[in-house]
C-alpha cells in the first residue's frame, strides 16, 4: 500500500520520532535510578528507537520524490537531489544558522544500516555505526542548546568535526520538511 506523502509523514515519520523521544525521556529518568540493568536496557532502547527514527526520517525523501507533490522543486529527480534541495530549509534549532543535518542524517542512516561504509568516505560525516552511541556529554562538548543538559546519557553522533545530539539533528530535519511543505512548525520538541 502506497500512502500519500502527508499520511506517511503523520502516520510513520512523526510516530517514529515520538517513539525515539519517549525512549530518550525514559533513559533520562532511568539514569537517576542507579540501576545498571535498567540503565543498560534503556540505553539500548534509545539506540534502537534512534535507528528507526533515522531510517524513517531520512527515507521520507524517497516517499516525497515518488509522490512528487507540487511544492517539490521540479529539478529534484533523484534521492541525492532531495538531500541537496531539502538542505536549504535546514537550520539549527529554529535559528537562522544553516546546518548540514540532512546530509548528516543520511550518513547516520547509512552507517546504522550497513555498519561499515566503504564508498565516498571522504564525503561522509560518519563512517561506521560506532559513530552513533549512547553517552553522557560534558559541558561544552556540543553546541549550546543542543541535546540534554547536565551530562545525561543520550544518543550522540560522533562526527568528524565533533559531537552532535541526534535529537537536535532529527528536530532540524523534521523542521526542514515542514518548512519545505509549508506545514506550520509546532513548538520545539512537540510533534
Amino acid at each position: 500500500m502506497q500512502l500519500p506523502w502527508d499520511e506517511h509523514f503523520y502516520q510513520i515519520v512523526i510516530p517514529a520520532w515520538q517513539a525515539y523521544r519517549s525512549a530518550e525521556a525514559h533513559l533520562t529518568e532511568v539514569v537517576s535510578s542507579k540501576n545498571e540493568g535498567l540503565l543498560n536496557c534503556a540505553r539500548y532502547t534509545a539506540l534502537r528507537e534512534a535507528g528507526a527514527a533515522c531510517f524513517y526520517v531520512h527515507h521520507f525523501g524517497e516517499i516525497v520524490l515518488r509522490a512528487n507533490p507540487r511544492w517539490l522543486s521540479a529539478d529534484v529527480k533523484r534521492p541525492d537531489d532531495v538531500v541537496r534541495w531539502l538542505s536549504q530549509f535546514c537550520v539549527m534549532m529554529r535559528t537562522d544558522r544553516k546546518v548540514d543535518d540532512v546530509s548528516l542524517l543520511r550518513d547516520v542512516a547509512d552507517a546504522l544500516k550497513h555498519a561499515i561504509l566503504s564508498r565516498h568516505l571522504d564525503e561522509r560525516q560518519v563512517s561506521a555505526n560506532e559513530a552513533v552511541l549512547v553517552i553522557a556529554t560534558g559541558f561544552g562538548e556540543m553546541s549550546y542548546g543542543e541535546g540534554k543538559y547536565g551530562g545525561a546519557d543520550q544518543v550522540v553522533i560522533a562526527t568528524r568535526s565533533g559531537k552532535r545530539a541526534l535529537s537536535s539533528v532529527l528536530q532540524n530535519v523534521i523542521d526542514a520538511w515542514r518548512r519545505s511543505a509549508d506545514i506550520p512548525l509546532p513548538e520545539v520538541g512537540a510533534s
